[in-house]
Protein backbone atom coordinates (compact mmCIF):
# COMPACT_ATOMS: atom_id res chain seq x y z
CA UNK A 1 0.00 0.00 0.00
CA UNK A 2 3.08 2.44 0.66
CA UNK A 3 4.09 1.97 -2.76
CA UNK A 4 0.83 3.27 -4.29
CA UNK A 5 0.85 6.17 -1.42
CA UNK A 6 4.49 6.48 -3.19
CA UNK A 7 3.26 6.36 -6.68
CA UNK A 8 0.76 9.18 -6.16
CA UNK A 9 2.87 11.65 -3.67
CA UNK A 10 5.58 11.27 -6.39
CA UNK A 11 3.77 11.81 -9.58
CA UNK A 12 3.81 16.06 -9.58
CA UNK A 13 7.70 15.95 -9.48
CA UNK A 14 7.90 14.24 -12.47
CA UNK A 15 6.75 16.76 -14.69
CA UNK A 16 9.14 18.43 -12.83
CA UNK A 17 12.13 16.39 -13.92
CA UNK A 18 10.74 16.29 -17.13
CA UNK A 19 11.25 20.28 -18.15
CA UNK A 20 14.78 19.94 -16.06
CA UNK A 21 16.18 16.60 -16.55
CA UNK A 22 18.17 17.46 -13.33
CA UNK A 23 19.50 14.41 -12.05
CA UNK A 24 20.66 15.91 -8.81
CA UNK A 25 17.57 16.99 -7.76
CA UNK A 26 14.11 15.92 -5.38
CA UNK A 27 12.67 15.80 -8.74
CA UNK A 28 14.68 12.89 -9.68
CA UNK A 29 14.51 10.85 -6.60
CA UNK A 30 11.14 11.13 -7.13
CA UNK A 31 11.08 9.13 -10.47
CA UNK A 32 13.07 6.93 -8.84
CA UNK A 33 10.23 6.12 -6.24
CA UNK A 34 7.75 6.38 -8.39
CA UNK A 35 9.28 3.95 -11.07
CA UNK A 36 10.35 1.84 -7.90
CA UNK A 37 7.07 1.24 -6.84
CA UNK A 38 5.24 0.02 -10.51
CA UNK A 39 5.37 -3.61 -9.47
CA UNK A 40 2.72 -2.53 -6.48
CA UNK A 41 -0.93 -2.74 -8.81
CA UNK A 42 0.34 -5.94 -10.63
CA UNK A 43 1.95 -7.91 -7.66
CA UNK A 44 -0.82 -7.14 -5.81
CA UNK A 45 -3.46 -8.24 -8.63
CA UNK A 46 -1.30 -11.44 -9.31
CA UNK A 47 -1.41 -11.75 -4.81
CA UNK A 48 -5.45 -11.99 -5.49
CA UNK A 49 -5.32 -14.92 -7.92
CA UNK A 50 -2.92 -16.24 -5.82
CA UNK A 51 -4.99 -16.05 -2.61
CA UNK A 52 -8.17 -16.96 -4.26
CA UNK A 53 -6.16 -19.60 -5.58
CA UNK A 54 -5.04 -21.18 -2.51
CA UNK A 55 -8.26 -21.11 -1.06
CA UNK A 56 -10.52 -22.57 -2.52
CA UNK A 57 -7.57 -25.55 -4.02
CA UNK A 58 -7.20 -25.98 -0.47
CA UNK A 59 -10.57 -26.66 0.15
CA UNK A 60 -10.68 -28.59 -2.53
CA UNK A 61 -7.75 -31.00 -1.42
CA UNK A 62 -9.25 -31.32 2.30
CA UNK A 63 -12.80 -32.43 0.45
CA UNK A 64 -10.77 -34.99 -1.52
CA UNK A 65 -11.43 -33.45 -4.73
CA UNK A 66 -8.12 -32.86 -6.12
CA UNK A 67 -7.21 -30.38 -7.82
CA UNK A 68 -8.96 -30.84 -10.85
CA UNK A 69 -12.23 -30.90 -8.89
CA UNK A 70 -12.02 -27.17 -7.93
CA UNK A 71 -15.37 -25.75 -7.33
CA UNK A 72 -16.18 -22.29 -7.06
CA UNK A 73 -19.51 -21.47 -5.77
CA UNK A 74 -20.61 -18.52 -8.08
CA UNK A 75 -23.74 -17.45 -6.13
CA UNK A 76 -21.88 -17.14 -2.39
CA UNK A 77 -18.74 -16.18 -4.43
CA UNK A 78 -19.84 -13.23 -6.18
CA UNK A 79 -22.48 -11.78 -3.29
CA UNK A 80 -19.69 -11.91 -1.22
CA UNK A 81 -17.37 -9.88 -3.37
CA UNK A 82 -20.03 -7.42 -4.19
CA UNK A 83 -21.04 -6.94 -0.45
CA UNK A 84 -17.37 -6.43 0.25
CA UNK A 85 -15.68 -4.52 -2.89
CA UNK A 86 -18.95 -3.59 -4.49
CA UNK A 87 -20.64 -1.64 -1.43
CA UNK A 88 -17.59 0.36 -0.73
CA UNK A 89 -17.18 1.30 -3.86
CA UNK A 90 -21.11 2.57 -4.38
CA UNK A 91 -20.98 4.31 -1.07
CA UNK A 92 -17.62 6.43 -1.90
CA UNK A 93 -18.24 6.80 -5.33
CA UNK A 94 -21.54 8.65 -4.46
CA UNK A 95 -19.47 10.66 -1.46
CA UNK A 96 -16.57 11.72 -3.91
CA UNK A 97 -19.25 12.56 -6.65
CA UNK A 98 -21.18 15.03 -4.37
CA UNK A 99 -18.22 16.15 -2.70
CA UNK A 100 -17.42 17.55 -6.59
CA UNK A 101 -20.92 19.03 -6.90
CA UNK A 102 -21.42 15.86 -9.80
CA UNK A 103 -25.05 15.01 -8.16
CA UNK A 104 -26.42 18.88 -8.31
CA UNK A 105 -28.25 18.02 -11.49
CA UNK A 106 -30.36 19.59 -13.11
CA UNK A 107 -31.98 16.27 -12.08
CA UNK A 108 -33.23 15.79 -15.99
CA UNK A 109 -33.10 12.10 -17.97
CA UNK A 110 -29.77 12.51 -18.94
CA UNK A 111 -27.81 13.18 -15.62
CA UNK A 112 -28.60 9.13 -14.55
CA UNK A 113 -26.76 8.93 -18.20
CA UNK A 114 -23.82 11.21 -17.25
CA UNK A 115 -23.17 9.19 -13.99
CA UNK A 116 -22.99 5.98 -15.30
CA UNK A 117 -18.62 6.52 -16.96
CA UNK A 118 -18.01 7.64 -13.35
CA UNK A 119 -19.79 3.89 -11.78
CA UNK A 120 -17.69 2.29 -15.11
CA UNK A 121 -14.82 3.79 -16.73
CA UNK A 122 -13.71 7.41 -15.17
CA UNK A 123 -14.07 6.92 -11.56
CA UNK A 124 -15.19 8.85 -8.92
CA UNK A 125 -11.18 10.02 -8.42
CA UNK A 126 -8.28 9.00 -10.37
CA UNK A 127 -7.65 5.83 -8.57
CA UNK A 128 -10.81 4.40 -8.78
CA UNK A 129 -9.71 2.27 -11.99
CA UNK A 130 -8.16 0.02 -8.97
CA UNK A 131 -11.61 -1.41 -8.53
CA UNK A 132 -12.40 -1.84 -12.49
CA UNK A 133 -9.46 -3.84 -12.42
CA UNK A 134 -10.66 -6.31 -9.10
CA UNK A 135 -14.47 -6.68 -10.55
CA UNK A 136 -13.49 -7.48 -13.68
CA UNK A 137 -10.95 -10.35 -11.94
CA UNK A 138 -13.14 -11.45 -9.68
CA UNK A 139 -15.94 -11.92 -12.40
CA UNK A 140 -13.46 -13.67 -14.32
CA UNK A 141 -12.11 -15.63 -11.60
CA UNK A 142 -14.45 -18.71 -11.27
CA UNK A 143 -14.34 -19.81 -14.97
CA UNK A 144 -10.31 -18.94 -15.43
CA UNK A 145 -9.43 -21.13 -12.30
CA UNK A 146 -11.59 -24.07 -13.44
CA UNK A 147 -9.67 -23.82 -17.26
CA UNK A 148 -6.21 -23.34 -15.65
CA UNK A 149 -7.48 -26.63 -13.09
CA UNK A 150 -8.82 -28.77 -15.80
CA UNK A 151 -5.90 -28.42 -18.37
CA UNK A 152 -2.93 -28.88 -16.11
CA UNK A 153 -0.91 -30.22 -18.89
CA UNK A 154 -1.90 -27.25 -20.96
CA UNK A 155 -1.56 -24.53 -17.99
CA UNK A 156 2.27 -23.34 -18.89
CA UNK A 157 1.17 -23.01 -22.56
CA UNK A 158 -1.80 -20.86 -21.42
CA UNK A 159 0.52 -18.43 -19.49
CA UNK A 160 2.91 -18.15 -21.91
CA UNK A 161 0.00 -17.03 -24.42
CA UNK A 162 -1.39 -15.05 -21.48
CA UNK A 163 2.35 -13.39 -21.27
CA UNK A 164 2.99 -12.74 -24.88
CA UNK A 165 -0.46 -10.91 -25.50
CA UNK A 166 0.12 -9.06 -22.28
CA UNK A 167 3.45 -7.67 -24.02
CA UNK A 168 1.02 -6.71 -27.41
CA UNK A 169 -1.37 -4.81 -25.64
CA UNK A 170 1.35 -3.31 -23.51
CA UNK A 171 3.48 0.24 -24.73
CA UNK A 172 5.64 0.33 -26.68
CA UNK A 173 4.06 -2.05 -28.64
CA UNK A 174 1.93 0.12 -30.37
CA UNK A 175 5.41 1.45 -31.38
CA UNK A 176 7.49 -1.64 -32.33
CA UNK A 177 4.71 -3.56 -33.77
CA UNK A 178 2.77 -0.70 -35.85
CA UNK A 179 2.23 -2.81 -38.94
CA UNK A 180 0.66 -5.18 -37.44
CA UNK A 181 -2.96 -5.46 -36.80
CA UNK A 182 -4.16 -3.79 -33.18
CA UNK A 183 -6.25 -4.59 -30.81
CA UNK A 184 -8.56 -1.33 -30.07
CA UNK A 185 -7.98 0.36 -26.85
CA UNK A 186 -10.89 0.19 -24.46
CA UNK A 187 -9.54 2.02 -21.11
CA UNK A 188 -6.44 0.74 -19.50
CA UNK A 189 -8.87 -0.73 -15.98
CA UNK A 190 -9.73 -3.71 -18.96
CA UNK A 191 -9.08 -6.71 -18.01
CA UNK A 192 -7.55 -7.71 -20.88
CA UNK A 193 -4.61 -5.13 -20.06
CA UNK A 194 -4.06 -7.10 -16.58
CA UNK A 195 -4.56 -10.71 -17.19
CA UNK A 196 -1.40 -11.68 -17.22
CA UNK A 197 -0.54 -10.61 -13.37
CA UNK A 198 -4.08 -12.49 -12.71
CA UNK A 199 -3.25 -15.90 -14.48
CA UNK A 200 0.70 -15.57 -13.00
CA UNK A 201 -1.04 -16.07 -9.51
CA UNK A 202 -3.07 -18.48 -10.45
CA UNK A 203 -0.71 -20.59 -12.31
CA UNK A 204 1.62 -20.29 -9.34
CA UNK A 205 -1.35 -21.10 -6.40
CA UNK A 206 -2.16 -23.88 -8.57
CA UNK A 207 1.89 -24.94 -8.53
CA UNK A 208 1.83 -24.99 -5.25
CA UNK A 209 -0.79 -26.96 -4.38
CA UNK A 210 0.56 -29.52 -6.40
CA UNK A 211 3.58 -30.00 -4.64
CA UNK A 212 1.74 -29.39 -0.77
CA UNK A 213 -0.41 -32.36 -1.80
CA UNK A 214 2.75 -34.64 -2.81
CA UNK A 215 4.79 -33.95 0.20
CA UNK A 216 5.52 -36.66 2.73
CA UNK A 217 4.08 -36.37 5.46
CA UNK A 218 6.27 -35.43 8.59
CA UNK A 219 6.76 -38.86 9.80
CA UNK A 220 8.77 -40.25 6.96
CA UNK A 221 10.58 -37.24 6.46
CA UNK A 222 11.94 -37.97 10.12
CA UNK A 223 12.87 -41.57 9.13
CA UNK A 224 15.00 -40.26 6.33
CA UNK A 225 16.68 -38.01 8.38
CA UNK A 226 17.32 -41.20 10.63
CA UNK A 227 18.49 -43.63 7.77
CA UNK A 228 21.30 -40.79 7.36
CA UNK A 229 19.56 -38.52 4.70
CA UNK A 230 18.90 -35.92 7.13
CA UNK A 231 20.69 -32.52 7.42
CA UNK A 232 24.15 -33.19 7.12
CA UNK A 233 25.12 -32.95 3.37
CA UNK A 234 21.84 -32.33 1.98
CA UNK A 235 21.40 -29.48 3.88
CA UNK A 236 24.77 -27.52 3.17
CA UNK A 237 23.84 -28.47 -0.36
CA UNK A 238 20.39 -26.92 -0.37
CA UNK A 239 22.18 -23.63 1.87
CA UNK A 240 24.21 -23.20 -1.05
CA UNK A 241 21.74 -23.56 -3.83
CA UNK A 242 19.83 -21.47 -1.35
CA UNK A 243 22.08 -18.40 -1.73
CA UNK A 244 22.60 -18.90 -5.38
CA UNK A 245 19.04 -18.50 -5.94
CA UNK A 246 18.53 -15.22 -3.75
CA UNK A 247 21.61 -13.64 -5.12
CA UNK A 248 20.15 -14.74 -8.66
CA UNK A 249 16.75 -13.27 -7.65
CA UNK A 250 17.63 -10.44 -6.26
CA UNK A 251 20.07 -9.23 -9.70
CA UNK A 252 17.02 -10.13 -11.64
CA UNK A 253 15.09 -7.80 -9.68
CA UNK A 254 17.37 -5.05 -9.56
CA UNK A 255 17.67 -5.88 -13.28
CA UNK A 256 14.78 -5.58 -14.14
CA UNK A 257 13.89 -2.45 -12.16
CA UNK A 258 16.79 -0.64 -13.88
CA UNK A 259 15.28 -1.41 -17.48
CA UNK A 260 12.08 0.38 -15.98
CA UNK A 261 13.64 3.42 -14.81
CA UNK A 262 16.08 3.74 -17.83
CA UNK A 263 12.79 2.95 -20.27
CA UNK A 264 11.01 6.44 -18.51
CA UNK A 265 14.38 8.63 -18.51
CA UNK A 266 14.52 7.50 -22.39
CA UNK A 267 10.84 8.60 -23.41
CA UNK A 268 11.57 11.59 -21.06
CA UNK A 269 13.76 12.96 -23.89
CA UNK A 270 10.98 12.42 -26.63
CA UNK A 271 7.82 13.64 -25.20
CA UNK A 272 6.78 16.00 -22.46
CA UNK A 273 3.40 13.87 -21.45
CA UNK A 274 4.56 10.97 -18.84
CA UNK A 275 1.09 9.92 -19.24
CA UNK A 276 1.87 8.72 -23.41
CA UNK A 277 4.87 6.43 -21.39
CA UNK A 278 4.14 6.19 -17.37
CA UNK A 279 1.91 3.80 -16.87
CA UNK A 280 1.64 0.20 -15.28
CA UNK A 281 0.94 -1.22 -19.01
CA UNK A 282 4.47 -1.30 -19.88
CA UNK A 283 6.46 -4.14 -21.35
CA UNK A 284 8.83 -3.06 -18.62
CA UNK A 285 6.63 -2.86 -15.81
CA UNK A 286 5.32 -6.22 -16.54
CA UNK A 287 8.58 -7.74 -16.33
CA UNK A 288 9.67 -6.38 -13.40
CA UNK A 289 6.25 -7.10 -11.56
CA UNK A 290 6.81 -10.89 -12.76
CA UNK A 291 9.88 -11.03 -11.50
CA UNK A 292 9.35 -9.26 -8.29
CA UNK A 293 6.23 -11.78 -7.69
CA UNK A 294 8.59 -14.69 -8.36
CA UNK A 295 11.49 -13.25 -6.12
CA UNK A 296 8.81 -13.91 -3.08
CA UNK A 297 7.51 -16.69 -4.23
CA UNK A 298 10.63 -18.73 -4.98
CA UNK A 299 13.09 -16.95 -1.95
CA UNK A 300 14.26 -20.23 -0.94
CA UNK A 301 13.21 -21.31 3.01
CA UNK A 302 15.80 -21.66 5.30
CA UNK A 303 15.89 -23.60 8.78
CA UNK A 304 15.78 -20.42 10.70
CA UNK A 305 12.78 -19.11 8.91
CA UNK A 306 10.30 -20.86 11.62
CA UNK A 307 12.66 -19.22 14.44
CA UNK A 308 12.17 -15.30 12.81
CA UNK A 309 8.23 -16.00 11.59
CA UNK A 310 6.99 -14.45 14.83
CA UNK A 311 2.88 -14.26 15.49
CA UNK A 312 3.59 -10.58 17.04
CA UNK A 313 5.21 -9.80 13.57
CA UNK A 314 2.35 -11.67 11.29
CA UNK A 315 -0.44 -9.70 13.32
CA UNK A 316 0.59 -6.52 13.03
CA UNK A 317 1.56 -7.10 9.26
CA UNK A 318 -2.32 -8.15 9.03
CA UNK A 319 -3.77 -5.89 10.76
CA UNK A 320 -2.69 -2.92 8.37
CA UNK A 321 -3.09 -5.47 5.00
CA UNK A 322 -6.89 -5.10 7.03
CA UNK A 323 -6.62 -1.33 6.94
CA UNK A 324 -4.63 -1.07 3.82
CA UNK A 325 -8.49 -0.96 1.30
CA UNK A 326 -9.41 2.35 3.40
CA UNK A 327 -6.13 4.07 2.84
CA UNK A 328 -6.14 3.49 -0.65
CA UNK A 329 -9.68 4.69 -0.80
CA UNK A 330 -9.16 7.92 1.21
CA UNK A 331 -5.63 8.81 0.73
CA UNK A 332 -6.00 11.14 -2.31
CA UNK A 333 -8.14 13.67 -0.72
CA UNK A 334 -5.23 13.71 2.21
CA UNK A 335 -2.68 13.97 -0.27
CA UNK A 336 -4.18 16.77 -2.15
CA UNK A 337 -4.19 18.43 1.36
CA UNK A 338 -0.62 18.17 1.74
CA UNK A 339 0.54 18.84 -1.46
CA UNK A 340 -0.89 22.51 -1.28
CA UNK A 341 0.29 23.25 2.32
CA UNK A 342 3.93 21.64 1.21
CA UNK A 343 4.16 21.88 -2.56
CA UNK A 344 8.29 21.87 -2.00
CA UNK A 345 8.61 18.90 -0.17
CA UNK A 346 7.77 16.02 -1.43
CA UNK A 347 9.52 12.87 1.21
CA UNK A 348 7.77 15.23 4.41
CA UNK A 349 4.68 14.80 1.91
CA UNK A 350 4.85 11.21 1.52
CA UNK A 351 5.77 10.31 5.30
CA UNK A 352 3.10 12.54 6.78
CA UNK A 353 0.56 10.37 3.85
CA UNK A 354 1.21 7.44 5.54
CA UNK A 355 1.03 8.24 8.86
CA UNK A 356 -2.01 9.91 8.55
CA UNK A 357 -3.98 8.08 6.44
CA UNK A 358 -2.87 4.83 8.37
CA UNK A 359 -3.67 6.69 11.67
CA UNK A 360 -7.16 8.07 10.45
CA UNK A 361 -7.86 3.98 9.33
CA UNK A 362 -6.82 3.11 12.84
CA UNK A 363 -8.72 5.53 14.81
CA UNK A 364 -12.13 4.37 12.64
CA UNK A 365 -10.93 0.51 12.99
CA UNK A 366 -11.05 1.40 17.02
CA UNK A 367 -14.04 3.78 17.32
CA UNK A 368 -16.30 1.65 14.40
CA UNK A 369 -17.63 -1.46 16.20
CA UNK A 370 -20.91 -2.07 13.36
CA UNK A 371 -20.03 -4.32 10.51
CA UNK A 372 -21.86 -3.22 8.28
CA UNK A 373 -20.69 0.41 8.80
CA UNK A 374 -17.09 -0.84 8.45
CA UNK A 375 -17.72 -2.56 5.49
CA UNK A 376 -19.14 0.23 3.63
CA UNK A 377 -16.18 2.16 4.59
CA UNK A 378 -14.07 -0.14 3.76
CA UNK A 379 -12.55 -1.53 6.86
CA UNK A 380 -11.60 -5.22 7.48
CA UNK A 381 -14.15 -7.27 9.74
CA UNK A 382 -12.63 -6.96 13.32
CA UNK A 383 -10.68 -10.33 14.08
CA UNK A 384 -11.42 -12.37 17.06
CA UNK A 385 -8.56 -11.72 19.27
CA UNK A 386 -6.00 -14.78 19.51
CA UNK A 387 -5.44 -16.97 22.49
CA UNK A 388 -1.85 -16.75 23.61
CA UNK A 389 0.20 -19.52 23.42
CA UNK A 390 0.99 -21.74 26.57
CA UNK A 391 4.70 -21.76 26.57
Amino acid sequence: MTMVLAIHATGPYEYRFLGSHDFFSQDFLAVILNQLARFSVPVFVSLSGFGLTMKYGSQSLKSGNGLSGIQVPAISFYRERLYKIGLPFLFWSVLYLAIQGKLKGPWNQQWPLDLVPYLYRTGADYHFYFFHIIFECYFLFPILLWVFSKLEKLRLPLLIVSFLLQLYVSSPAHIWFDGYPRIPFIFSAFFLYWQFPFLLGIFFALRNLDRSSMDLPPASRASLTAMGQGPSTESKRAESSGKIRKAALVFLTLLSFAIVLWEYIFWTYRSDNPGDFNHFTRMSVVIYSSIFFLLFYLWPATSNDSEHTDSGWKQRIAHLAGLSFFVYIVHTWILRGLQILLPEWMLPVLAVLIFSSFGIAEILHRLISIEWIRNVLGLEKRRKPSRARAE
